[in-house]
């Protein structure tokens, strides 16, 4: 099994993704009336001071972290870049993070500030192979430990990353920075106003806008999702709790500033993003990603079919015994052939078969080594083309620990590196209740003063309409330089994804309030950067 040791490493990033001929690709129109006039009306509304509050697209996160560049092209800023072309101000204040690369994470070692701490990721290519890959920059963890050194009573833009949307309702996402407080945001803390004494929903309500832009519960899906449901990373979305904050974050808006009108958006639908939906597009889907030639293979195969026997007759045993259902025990069937095989997952929704075995060895119906063969198995199942492998899953797809472990092949990947089809479904009833949430809220509280910029189906529907044209210029659904509209993490825009996401949010204003905000030009703005030439 030691061929499969970097098979993904560098098959799922392969160089012909990136070869983008334009000429011949059938190019589509944009769903949108795409540029505007360079000056407009505010209508009903008054941009003359603009203010937002939302997560990681609206701080600006770009290729994995809030960095200098990504905080230049926020969501926030670009709506500002419009809205002064029709009677809104120029300056818009941002917690400026001064950081070239920012801080995704401490890296392998787990300890911040070390050499191997991980900033925003970026396109490489290998000068021996041609192979594309994404890389890390130096993280830089100071960046986020540094206080916000400009003035924090003259902010415009309260959004920070890694967020859920209990944090803007209390004063403790400001600190202290402890173990017993899980409210606390280092993003936050490092431009908060107040000593932790006023929630950032406080603070963005006392900053005295004439106009807001608020895209609230956005972050909670984000974070779990990317983490591949994996709660002991993020907590899943709990809708009716989302529900009840939302209506009490906009209540306190509309109440405590009952003059100013803003625009809010609805919870996209992410799973249609990149990262989520690249591997499939790529490499294989999840049912058949892991290649197994009849010939070359054929001892892998044995072993694999060995496992399979064992495993199977365990899952005949307990149904036999009522412990677990047929359609369950049908359903974790494992099988290995020649040709395209699953990847082998964890599924936390299943039986734990792991208590059932030892029910099994305690009436002598398995030695104890059967069952200590068996432990890692505990959960698995074949992937079915109804999961998702993200992106992420490509550090692990493939890679052998020792000659027998190869993660989703003998290993089942765990639940970081999966959405498994019963935490879609979750996923989305979930979304579909907060977003009914979020139009009924502004239904019952400020349907005159407040739009709304109905996000469900957005990225599907641009994904169905790439490549298209917009400006006479290209734009793709990918992180593919020089046209795409994400940036290198897949999940986040780069500043030409940012225009179009801005756009969505004028057109809303503009029906709600008869203003004729302009739309920005996205393909004025940056796309992604080509590759970095690497051994």
């Amino acid at each position: 099994m030691k061929k499969f040791k970097s098979i993904f490493l560098t098959a799922v990033l392969s160089l012909v993704f990136f070869a983008c001929e334009q000429e011949v690709a059938e190019l589509n129109p944009f769903p949108s009336s795409g540029g505007g006039s360079s000056s407009g009306s505010s209508g009903s509304a008054d941009f003359s001071k603009f203010v937002t509050i939302g997560g990681s697209y609206t701080s600006g996160l770009m290729d994995g972290t809030l960095n200098n560049s990504g905080q230049m092209y926020s969501l926030g800023k670009m709506i500002n870049n419009q809205l002064q072309l029709a009677g809104g101000s120029s300056t818009f204040n941002q917690p400026d993070i001064n950081s070239e690369n920012g801080y995704l994470g401490p890296g392998p070692d787990g300890i911040p500030g070390t050499a191997d701490d991980q900033g925003r990721t970026y396109l490489t290519i290998s000068a021996s192979t041609g192979a594309i890959g994404i890389s890390f920059t130096q993280g830089d963890a100071a960046s986020v430990a540094t206080p916000y050194s400009g003035d924090k009573s003259a902010l415009n833009n309260f959004a920070f990353p890694n967020s859920v949307m209990g944090m803007y309702l209390t004063p403790a996402a400001g600190g202290p920075n402890v173990a017993q407080n899980p409210a606390y945001n280092a993003f936050f803390a490092r431009f908060d106003a107040s000593s932790a004494t006023v929630s950032p929903l406080g603070q963005f309500i006392g900053s005295g806008g004439s106009f807001f832009m608020s895209w609230l519960g956005f972050s909670d899906f984000v974070a779990y999702s990317a983490r591949g449901g994996d709660e002991a990373q993020a907590p899943k979305p709990n809708a009716t709790e989302l529900g009840t904050y939302y209506q009490q974050a906009l209540g306190a808006m509309l109440t405590m500033n009952p003059v100013w009108k803003g625009v809010v958006g609805t919870v996209p639908d992410l799973l249609a993003l990149p990262y989520f939906q690249f591997i499939a597009a790529t490499v294989a889907k999840p049912s058949g990603i892991i290649p197994l030639h009849p010939v070359d293979d054929a001892a892998t195969i044995g072993l694999l079919q060995t496992l399979a026997a064992g495993f199977n007759q365990t899952l005949a045993g307990l149904s036999g015994f009522g412990y677990i259902t047929s359609t369950e025990a049908a359903a974790r069937q494992l099988s290995w052939s020649g040709g395209a095989n699953a990847a082998l997952i964890n599924d936390e929704s299943l039986t734990d078969l792991g208590p059932l075995w030892d029910a099994l060895v305690a009436g002598s119906l398995m030695d104890a080594a059967t069952r200590a063969q068996l432990e890692p198995y505990r959960l698995a199942r074949m992937a079915t083309d109804n999961d998702i492998l993200p992106l992420a899953a490509q550090q692990v797809l493939g890679v052998a620990v020792t000659p027998t472990i190869v993660w989703g092949v003998t290993a089942p990947l765990t639940d970081e590196y999966v959405l498994t089809a019963t935490e879609l479904y979750e996923f989305e009833v979930a979304r579909a209740t907060v977003n009914a949430a979020i139009t009924g809220a502004v239904a019952a509280l400020g349907s005159d003063r407040v739009a709304v910029a109905d996000f469900d189906g957005y990225f599907q529907t641009l994904g169905g309409a790439s490549p298209f044209v917009l400006n006479n210029s290209v734009i793709t659904y990918d992180f593919a330089p020089p046209t795409g509209m994400f940036s290198t993490d897949g999940i986040h825009p780069n500043a030409r994804g940012y225009s179009l996401i801005a756009n969505k949010f004028i057109d809303a204003i503009n029906e709600k309030f008869g203003a004729s905000v302009p739309h920005g030009n996205p393909t004025s703005y940056p796309g992604p950067a080509f590759p970095v030439t690497v051994d």
